[in-house]
């Protein structure tokens, strides 16, 4: 028979805690007992809506005993979520054994409850994720039909998304059945781009199926996992618990996605040389670690960062497919540079890409004081990666000074984006259209010449090296 403690408040102030039917405690009685852990009941009393407390404690008490939740650690190890630096002190309890009985319930119901309000807190407060689904409905903007180039060909692969949906809809998977879904060619790119030395916790098959198994299980240690931490097993968890919502982000994209094309076609083309020709598909999945990334000839956006939230996700497709275009018509540089010199041209280069895309479409939205510092940061970092390659080279503080420019959409996105706007502004679209193909030093060069003497932003060394020497 399934152990049960209820927790409820009764109109007159008393509450109580039951365990099946023939245990029953009045809470005066549970805080005098030396045993409870009163802290602790006490919060759970307080934080919780009766309906998340009788859940967490039905969660906690189908364990055999409540011994068994120091298991779960090792699910944190699992699927990366130990180097969350904020859950730490709730990994180190749940080491601890809990008594049994009451009060060892009351100790897990506790600890879990408490981080899964930690990592709630922490996905509602990102800039880069969207925690929640709205209801929201897609609706595109307007876009001039003139500028539709028939040679930019789009389109999206549903497939790896739809068989984490399938999985994700089932119960109990075995393993020997996921891992002969995950043979596809995409999932062997993303496994590929998730094991680069930037990623904290490398991705692998048997990681991937063994976090789709937990996330589809209904075993009793699987399912308190699942409510303790709302973005775990990779963000499976987060499918799981709104499949149906996910199955509907899939299908606005799927019948809407001719429309999405010749938006995206036609705020791209004015900023390309009339001559653009390129296709790109664009696959979907639902994984953590990043929005969106590329690994050999799969381009990948990961839905679960964006939910619902049609117009963060149009942004984005627009400005990486503005890349795609970028990459179609550049022209390769066959100048040989010295090494300290090609450090500084990477960096130019790094600069015109990305800031060429966000002035075509920004990946956040900042307000006019944030623009103006990122401006000015972005000028503070360009000019000290010239000091540290031109002046005197170090390589590895020049390298520091552009993972600065260019983390998380930082200030070489928006100085690039600004300078491409006095382009614009000055010699209108087709003139930084047509100097895409060139690169970046072409593209300072143009910016220079466009601001001209008095409202250029960069310092007259900085100008001069680049109009004269390069």
């Amino acid at each position: 028979m399934r152990k049960t403690i209820f927790l409820f408040i009764l109109f007159f102030g008393m509450t109580t805690f039951g365990q099946k039917s023939e245990v029953v405690f009045d809470w005066n009685t549970l805080t005098d007992n030396d045993n409870i852990p009163k802290r602790e009941a006490l919060w759970l009393k307080d934080s919780l809506s009766p309906s998340e407390l009788n859940k967490v404690i039905d969660l906690v008490s189908d364990l055999s005993r409540p011994a068994a939740s120091q298991l779960l650690v090792s699910y944190f190890y699992l699927d990366g979520s130990f180097k969350w630096k904020s859950i730490q002190p709730y990994l180190d309890s749940l080491t601890i054994r809990p008594p049994d009985g009451q009060a060892g319930i009351i100790r897990v119901a506790y600890l879990v409850s408490k981080l899964r309000k930690n990592r709630i807190e922490i996905q509602k407060s990102s800039k880069y994720y969207v925690a929640q689904f709205t209801g929201a409905s897609l609706e595109l903007p307007g876009y001039e039909e003139r500028d539709f180039n028939k040679n930019i060909e789009l389109n999206f692969d549903y497939q790896p998304a739809q068989l984490i949906l399938d999985m994700l809809s089932r119960s109990d998977l075995s393993y020997q059945e996921i891992e002969e879904k995950l043979e596809l060619h995409q999932f062997n790119e993303l496994i590929n781009h998730r094991n680069q030395n930037f990623y904290g916790t490398p991705l692998n098959k048997e990681r991937l199926a063994a976090c789709l198994q937990i996330a589809s299980s209904t075993k009793p240690i699987d399912k308190l996992y699942r409510h303790m931490n709302p973005d775990g097993l990779l963000y499976f968890t987060d499918i799981k618990t709104h499949i149906d919502a996910y199955k509907r982000q899939l299908s606005d994209l799927s019948k809407n996605e001719e429309k999405i094309f010749k938006y995206i076609n036609t705020r791209i083309s004015p900023y390309l040389p009339q001559n653009t020709k390129f296709k790109r598909k664009v696959s979907f999945f639902y994984i953590n670690d990043a929005d969106g990334w590329a690994s050999g000839d799969v381009t990948a956006l990961d839905l679960n960062y964006y939910k619902d939230s049609y117009e963060k996700l149009l942004s984005l497709l627009v400005h990486e497919t503005y890349h795609s275009g970028q990459n179609a018509v550049s022209k390769d540089d066959e100048t040989k540079y010295e090494e300290n010199v090609q450090s500084f041209v990477d960096a130019v280069n790094y600069l015109f890409g990305e800031g060429t895309a966000t002035y075509i479409e920004p990946p956040t939205i900042k307000t006019t004081e944030e623009y103006e510092i990122a401006i000015k940061e972005g000028i503070e970092l360009m000019e000290g990666i010239y000091d540290n390659t031109i002046n005197a080279y170090d390589d590895v503080r020049a390298q520091e000074l552009q993972n600065k420019g260019v983390a998380g959409a930082g200030p070489f996105y928006w100085l690039g984006a600004e300078m491409s706007k006095v382009i614009v502004d000055k010699k209108g679209k087709e003139q930084l259209a047509n100097i895409i193909p060139d690169g970046g030093v072409h593209f300072f060069k143009t910016y220079f010449k466009a601001a001209g003497k008095e409202k250029n932003m960069f310092s007259d060394t900085f100008t001069n090296y680049i109009l004269n020497q390069l």
